[in-house]
């Protein structure tokens, strides 16, 4: 399939630092859910310099699916919604966007 007619998840997030370390737990099951609805890893990126505004976020994370359909219908899933404890433990602030190439 074209990548142009594809859809990306755009994650930004600022880890709870009383709760870093239960980060890997939360990456690793948020991945499989991920893969399990066709979700593939574009990039991963932690912030190391601010040039311009506020609350940048410290983990920058894009993942790519066949379309906006399916990123929705997972957010809204049980395997999703079964990390939100997890989820709110370990993030302090969390946005997650879906994009599309221009």
């Amino acid at each position: 399939m074209d990548n142009a007619n594809k859809s990306v998840l755009l994650i930004n997030a600022i880890v709870d630092q009383d709760n870093k370390s239960e980060l890997p737990t939360y990456l690793s099951s948020v991945m499989q859910v991920f893969a399990k609805h066709g979700g593939i890893p574009v990039a991963r990126f932690k912030t190391v310099d601010k040039l311009q505004g506020d609350d940048l976020p410290e983990i920058t994370a894009l993942v790519e699916f066949e379309n906006a359909s399916i990123i929705k219908t997972m957010v809204n899933g049980e395997d999703f919604m079964a990390l939100a404890e997890l989820r709110a433990r370990v993030f302090d602030q969390l946005s997650m966007h879906i994009g599309e190439r221009l």
